[in-house]
């Protein structure tokens, strides 16, 4: 069935459903689970105004937002402790859909489970939402899951 799940993780409720789900599909299939976040990139555009405001350089704050991202992935696996699944974890900086997409492509990935963010049909066409890219772009099959 399945050997390794990709979880992207975004601190969401709906992203701690897709955990929970893909827990138990990990324990009928015996695969890993990896949960995933990414740093959302500032554009170059904001990168100024950012600068400003904090006044840090661009390294030194996704420095800190990596190390923040990790100790958050961290903890929900020491909570997750106990259920005889691997689990990893993993962080990334730019853009959600195209650093799921890429690491799914480039690490095998048998699966995503991710959550959905709800935006509602408008803001949605207009935007578009990350989980909507991953399922229309991903090599591998997606469950979303929506909680209302």
């Amino acid at each position: 069935m399945y050997r390794k799940i990709l979880v992207p993780f975004d601190n969401s409720s709906q992203s701690l459903s897709a955990v929970q789900h893909a827990l138990k599909l990990a324990k009928v299939s015996k695969a890993t689970v990896t949960l995933f976040h990414v740093v959302q990139d500032i554009p170059l555009f904001l990168e100024e105004r950012v600068k400003v405001r904090i006044g840090a350089d661009r390294a030194m704050l996704f420095n800190e937002l990596r190390i923040k991202a990790q100790a958050m992935l961290d903890q929900l696996k020491e909570s997750l402790a106990g259920n005889d699944i691997k689990i990893d974890t993993a962080v990334a900086i730019g853009s959600p859909s195209r650093e799921i997409l890429k690491k799914t492509k480039i690490e095998g990935y048998d699966v995503i489970i991710m959550g959905s963010r709800g935006l509602g049909k408008i803001p949605g066409l207009i935007m578009g939402s990350v989980s909507n890219k991953v399922c229309s772009n991903a090599s591998c099959p997606v469950i979303v899951i929506h909680i209302g």
